[in-house]
C-alpha cells in the first residue's frame, strides 16, 4: 500500500485495488471492502463541524426528487406564485389582528430568517411574493445536499439526483454562495458535473466548503478549478486525490484559507508542500485517516496555529519550520514513526504522544530513556502534554521521567495508561525511589491527571514522584479505566494541591483538593483554538486529602 516511493501520479493509479484487497484480507467472512469504507466513511463524516442548519427530520412522504427540491422561476404575479407549493409548508399561522407581521420586517432580518432555514425551505420562500424573491437572490447561499436528497429511489438514481439538486440549487442563485457541504453524494461517472459545480462554487466566490465523494471511487482527481475558490476560508475534503503537485507558478490559490481538513486524501508528500505554499494565512491543518498518502507528515508554513493527525498511518511526522504552530495533537495507529519537531518555538500543547508509536525527536536529538536531556533538546514553550503509556513496558515507564526534563516550563500533564493482561515487565522500584526531580517538577508543574488507573507498580511510583517532587502541584486528577468494575462507586476524581488552601485547624502539610473530573478529548476540540485543554475539564471541589498525614475528608 506504500506508494512513497512511486514516482509522480504512477504512485496512485491501483490505490482503490490496494486498499480493496488491503481491507478484503482483514477479516475472512467478515464484510468487504465497500462495506468498511462505507463504515470509515460515516466516521469521516462525524469528525466534521456540524451543519450549519441540521438536516429536516426525512419522514418519506415524498417520492419525488421535485418534490423535495424546487427552483421555478416564475415571474408571475404574487396570485399566481403559489402554483405546485405545498401549502402546508408555506401557509402562516393564523393572524388574530389581520396583519403581516414577517412582512413589515426589513429586509436584513428576513435575509437572516432564510439563512437559518434548510436548502430547499429557503429555495421556497421565493415563491410567497416577489419581496421573498428578492430578498432570498441577495441571501448569501447555503447549500447542504442532507436537505436535498431524494427518498424512495434507487442508491444510483439518487446520487444522480443529488448533483442535479445540488448543481441547479448553484446556477438558480444570482447572488454569493456562503457555504455548501456535500457528505451524501457519489460523483463516480459524474466528472463532468463536478467540474461544473467546482466552476460555479469558485465564479460565486463560496466561502465554506465541504466536499466528500461518496466511494466508490477512491482515487477520484478533484477539478483543476478548486485551485480557483480564491475566497475559500475553511475547506474539508474527503475520499479524493488531490492531483496539484507543482503550484509554486501561480499566485496563492486560496489567499484567504484560514482551515483545511484532508480526510482520506490521496495527496503525494510533495503535494502537501505545495498545498501549504498556496495557503498563506493557514491556521488549523488536519489530516484525517490518510493510508500512506502522504507518507510522510511534512509541516512547513508561516501561520500556521494548529496540526492535527488523526489516525493515519504516516511513516513520519516532521514540523519542519512552524513558528506560529500552538498545538500539534495525535490520535494514532498503526507502526511506530518518528515525530520530529525541528524549529517551533511557539508550540504549547502537545499530545497524545503515543510511546508505543512516536519516537519523538526535538532539534535533531532522539530522545531517549535516561538521557541527559541537553538544552537544544528541549522545548520550554510547552505548557500541555498528554502522553499514552503502557506502565507494564519498562521502557515506556521509564521514559516518563526522561520527556519530564525535555519541557521544563511544562504546567499540565496528562497521562492516559493503556489497558493490558501483561504482567510488568521490570520490578525495578530502585530507579523510582533514586530519581531526582527536574525543572517542570520544581517550579511549573501546577496540574497531574492519571486516566485508566490499573494498579500498576509502575503507574504508583510515578503518580508518587509526581506528589512527591511537585512543588507548585495544584491539580491531581484520576481518572478510572473503562474496565475498572468500581468506577460507579468511586467517581473520577480530581485533587488540588496547595497549602495556601488548607484547611484551618491548626493542621500542616500539604493538601489535594478533589474535583470530577471529565475527558473531552475529540477530533473537534483538537482543532477548537478557543478551549484552553482540550483533553480533559474539572468539576467543583469534592474532598481534600492531606498528603502528609494520608488523610481523607469530604
Amino acid at each position: 500500500m506504500d506508494a512513497a516511493g512511486a514516482v509522480g501520479g504512477e504512485a496512485f493509479i491501483n490505490y482503490a485495488v490496494e486498499i480493496a484487497e488491503f481491507l478484503n484480507s482483514l477479516l475472512l467472512g467478515g464484510p468487504l471492502a465497500k462495506a468498511r469504507i462505507d463504515f470509515i466513511v460515516s466516521h469521516l463524516i462525524s469528525l466534521l463541524p456540524p451543519p450549519s442548519v441540521p438536516a429536516p427530520d426525512d419522514d418519506g412522504s415524498s417520492d419525488s426528487d421535485d418534490e423535495h427540491f424546487s427552483l421555478s422561476s416564475s415571474s408571475s404575479s404574487d396570485g399566481g406564485a403559489t402554483a405546485g407549493v405545498d401549502l402546508p409548508a408555506v401557509v402562516m399561522a393564523p393572524r388574530v389582528d389581520g396583519l403581516d407581521h414577517i412582512g413589515r420586517l426589513p429586509d436584513d432580518l428576513l435575509s437572516n430568517i432564510i439563512s437559518r432555514l434548510p436548502t430547499n425551505e429557503a429555495a421556497r420562500t421565493m415563491v410567497l411574493s416577489t419581496r421573498w424573491r428578492l430578498v432570498w437572490a441577495a441571501t448569501p447561499l447555503l447549500v447542504d445536499d442532507a436537505h436535498l436528497r431524494a427518498t424512495n429511489e434507487s442508491r444510483e438514481m439518487s446520487a444522480f439526483c443529488a448533483v442535479r439538486a445540488v448543481s441547479r440549487c448553484v446556477a438558480a442563485h444570482p447572488g454569493p454562495i456562503r457555504a455548501v457541504r456535500i457528505t451524501r453524494t457519489s460523483f463516480d461517472e459524474q466528472e463532468y458535473a463536478l467540474q461544473r459545480l467546482v466552476a460555479s462554487l469558485a465564479a460565486k466566490n463560496v466561502q465554506d466548503l465541504i466536499l466528500f465523494n461518496r466511494p466508490w471511487s477512491l482515487d477520484m482527481p478533484l477539478p483543476d478549478d478548486i485551485l480557483s475558490c480564491a475566497y475559500l476560508t475553511r475547506l474539508y475534503i474527503g475520499i479524493w486525490r488531490w492531483p496539484f503537485l507543482d503550484t509554486t507558478a501561480h499566485p496563492p490559490a486560496f489567499p484567504n484559507l484560514q482551515e483545511l481538513g484532508l480526510f482520506h486524501t490521496i495527496i503525494e508528500d510533495k503535494g502537501v508542500d505545495a498545498l501549504l505554499a498556496q495557503c498563506p494565512k493557514l491556521k488549523i491543518f488536519s489530516f484525517a485517516m490518510a493510508f500512506n498518502c502522504p507518507s510522510r507528515l511534512r509541516v512547513k508554513s508561516r501561520s500556521l496555529r494548529v496540526v492535527v493527525e488523526w489516525r493515519c498511518s504516516f511513516v513520519e511526522v516532521i514540523i519542519d519550520d512552524a513558528p506560529c504552530l500552538e498545538r500539534l495533537l495525535f490520535e494514532s495507529f498503526g507502526d511506530r514513526r518518528p515525530v520530529k519537531i525541528v524549529h517551533a518555538p511557539r508550540l504549547e500543547i502537545l499530545g497524545f504522544l503515543d510511546l508505543q508509536l512516536h519516537a519523538l525527536e526535538i532539534g535533531g536529538t532522539v530522545i531517549s530513556v535516561g538521557m541527559n536531556v541537553s538544552a537544544c533538546a528541549m522545548l520550554p514553550s510547552v505548557k500541555i502534554l498528554s502522553v499514552k503509556v503502557r506502565f507494564w513496558n519498562d521502557m515506556e515507564a521509564k521514559m516518563l521521567p526522561t520527556l519530564l526534563r525535555c519541557f521544563p516550563c511544562l504546567e499540565t500533564l496528562h497521562v492516559m495508561s493503556i489497558r493490558s493482561r501483561s504482567p510488568d515487565t521490570v520490578d525495578d522500584m530502585d530507579f523510582w525511589k533514586s530519581l531526582a526531580s527536574c525543572d517542570c517538577l520544581d517550579s511549573h508543574l501546577k496540574t497531574f491527571v492519571i486516566h485508566g488507573v490499573q494498579g500498576r507498580k509502575h503507574e504508583a511510583w510515578f503518580t508518587r514522584h509526581i506528589l512527591k517532587n511537585g512543588k507548585v502541584l495544584k491539580s491531581y486528577g484520576i481518572l478510572y479505566s473503562d474496565g475498572d468494575d468500581a468506577k460507579v462507586e468511586r467517581l473520577p476524581m480530581s485533587c488540588t494541591v496547595g497549602e495556601g488552601n488548607a484547611p484551618s485547624g491548626g493542621s500542616s502539610g500539604k493538601y489535594v483538593f478533589a474535583h470530577p473530573a471529565f475527558p473531552c478529548w475529540s477530533f473537534q476540540n483538537a482543532i477548537d483554538l478557543s478551549l484552553e485543554d482540550p483533553f480533559y475539564v474539572l468539576g467543583r471541589v469534592m474532598a481534600w486529602i492531606d498528603l502528609v498525614g494520608g488523610e481523607t475528608t469530604h
